[in-house]
């Protein structure tokens, strides 16, 4: 068992451990893994700001969030111990939060809940409906042996002996009724096995062994003036035991309840003596992941592949606004997002306004799902090479149709893993364009994640006809609401890496001619502009363009402050913001629609010469 990754350099044998901060080191330095992350579903883990030393954490098979406050840390003769209570917060809208108690339920609909899970080290008393049990983690004293124990009971069970009423006389709980029946030992459980194959992985050694005791528990009763008392209701308190290290040591660090009425031992090799949820769990084999590697049952989580995200949406729905939050997600963690870039036109403009722009590759003068078919892979090929991200995003231009560009995707397996086709709405304009356009409704039936962008823009109603047209078009993808693009990226993507394998991820593609945007007449056409504008002028030709004219962008000196700003617009409106940073190029505005009347454009570049 080897200690070096979790314990200080240089340490005395003699000196007290932290053991809570033992466990994070374990989950810290396992993490450092995607593999192991991939095979145990872990999400990740946050410090608690306030109060006792606590925890938080997230696992792939839950949506809610769990919790580790340490209780206790202590040394004594047999060896370093922690008492570490084991929370679990369920999302707002999770099933399991209807069998919790009023006071959970009451917790979770406060607009403070998130940031109270955060902190709820700090405020146990909160927290106390949220407890599924404590954790014992011990490090023998001759540090030749590692335990880990869940004690919980299977179910917390709460009754209600004179039911629980609202003011006017309407029944919230019958008499006699439970007010909470949660599987509170299978909850923690999903969290220690996690744990445990940390520790295994950690400590490079192979879980030796495997205990659990079984002892009646009781259910809590209490009656209208609060006063609780104990009941049999075949409540059972499991004690689960994960061993490391040498066996005798190990064995003298459990301690069984005083009195139980069954007891299991097992090892590594008596699987099939063991609950099946233990036998099966990656405690037992996390030790060593490279074993693993010719498994093909395991392949999923030796994918290195970046994750492919086809970013579509239509002229001016928000993605270069989405996209820099991506980057601002990935970039917290260390983590480098690679972008393939197409703009309609010769001159790109989002890629000037995207963070870390040496990992873009632009492919412009053309539209990838048409003209510039067969690029993507070169494209995914040179970045790759460069740069080894995480992840590539291929922004397509608002005009492309992923339907045409399926074929290449499939083809791209060997070089990424395709996770998500994710197109964004401009709420305002969505139902005109939805009614008008086949490239609008294609890019709503090839998502598997919508983002209904803008909704400040538009009222409730406007928003609940337009959720049933996207409904209508595609009822498999996710749909979700946001302002100004911003959504939480790991809500969307962070999911299970096992189903990127699955073929029947990509859509599939009907057996007729899909549209483009040359099929539908759109057109671009670029102006120049050698000096700054007056930002007067600018603004008169942007409220005279006429309807024809979709959408319109680009980077332009303005004369009152000798700075060049992006000029933004989408269907009659318009926004100017700095583009922080130099720009040695001509200055340049691209226009995009149908059957386009110009002339104000024209008039305006042709003031310059």
């Amino acid at each position: 068992m080897n200690l070096s990754a979790i314990l200080p350099v240089q340490r005395r044998k003699d000196h007290p451990v932290n053991m809570p901060d033992l466990l994070m080191n374990c989950v810290l330095a396992a993490s450092q893994h995607d593999t192991f992350k991939r095979l145990v579903g872990w999400k990740g883990m946050s410090v608690c700001a306030r109060g006792l030393q606590g925890w938080t954490a997230k696992l792939k098979t839950r949506p809610g969030v769990y919790g580790l406050c340490t209780a206790q840390n202590h040394k004594d003769e047999s060896g370093h111990h922690a008492d570490i209570g084991l929370y679990y917060f369920p999302s707002p809208d999770e099933e399991l939060l209807e069998t919790m108690s009023l006071a959970a339920n009451h917790a979770a609909v406060q607009d403070d809940y998130l940031d109270s899970v955060r902190t709820f080290s700090g405020n146990r008393g909160w927290a106390a409906p949220f407890r599924m049990g404590t954790l014992k983690f011990t490090l023998a004293a001759d540090e030749s042996a590692l335990t880990l124990t869940l004690v919980a009971d299977d179910r917390r069970l709460s009754i209600a002996q004179d039911g629980v009423a609202t003011q006017d006389g309407q029944w919230v709980i019958q008499p006699g009724q439970a007010e909470e029946d949660i599987p509170a030992r299978a909850i923690a459980m999903e969290l220690t096995k996690a744990l445990a194959a940390a520790v295994a992985n950690s400590v490079e050694a192979p879980t030796i062994r495997y205990d659990q005791w079984q002892a009646a528990g009781q259910a809590v009763c209490y009656n209208a003036q609060g006063k609780q008392s104990f009941i049999d209701r075949g409540i059972t308190t499991v004690t689960d035991s994960f061993a490391w290290g040498e066996g005798n040591a190990a064995r003298g660090l459990v301690s069984p309840p005083s009195s139980f009425a069954a007891h299991l031992s097992c090892g590594p090799e008596d699987t099939a003596h063991m609950p099946g949820d233990i036998a099966e769990a990656m405690l037992w084999k996390t030790h060593d992941l490279m074993a693993l590697n010719n498994d093909d049952t395991y392949a999923y989580a030796f994918d290195d592949r970046p994750g492919l995200i086809v970013l579509s949406g239509f002229l001016g729905s928000g993605k270069t606004t989405f996209l820099n939050q991506l980057l601002e997600y990935h970039a917290s963690r260390d983590e480098l997002v690679a972008i393939i870039q197409n703009e309609v036109g010769q001159t790109g403009v989002d890629g000037k306004l995207l963070e870390g722009d040496e990992s873009i590759v632009e492919l412009d003068e053309g539209c990838v799902c048409c003209t510039l078919a067969g690029s993507i892979s070169r494209g995914v090929e040179q970045l790759r090479a460069r740069f080894n991200p995480k992840v590539i995003v291929l922004e397509t231009t608002g005009l492309a149709n992923p339907f045409n560009i399926l074929g290449e995707l499939d083809k791209l397996r060997p070089l990424a893993r395709l996770d998500s086709i994710t197109t964004l709405v401009d709420a305002a304009n969505a139902l005109d364009l939805l009614s008008e356009s086949d490239i609008a409704r294609n890019q709503i039936e090839a998502a598997d994640i919508v983002l209904l962008n803008k909704c400040d823009l538009v009222s409730e109603d406007h928003l609940e006809t337009l959720g049933k047209t996207l409904r209508s078009l595609n009822k498999r993808a996710a749909l979700v609401q946001t302002e100004h693009g911003a959504v939480n990226p790991g809500i969307l993507y962070d999911t299970d890496t096992l189903k990127q394998s699955i073929p029947g991820l990509l859509p599939s593609v009907p057996q007729k001619p899909h549209h483009d945007h040359t099929m539908e007449g759109y057109t671009s056409r670029r102006f120049a502009f050698s000096n700054p504008l007056s930002r007067e002028d600018l603004i008169r030709t942007l409220k005279h363009l006429p309807p024809e004219v979709f959408r319109l962008k680009g980077i332009v000196g303005i004369s009152d402050t000798n700075e060049a700003e992006v000029v933004q617009y989408v269907a009659g409106r318009y926004e100017f913001s700095r583009l922080g940073n130099d720009f040695d190029d001509d200055y340049f505005l691209v226009a995009i629609g149908r059957d386009m009347n110009l002339s104000t454009l024209e008039n305006l570049a042709g003031a310059q010469s």
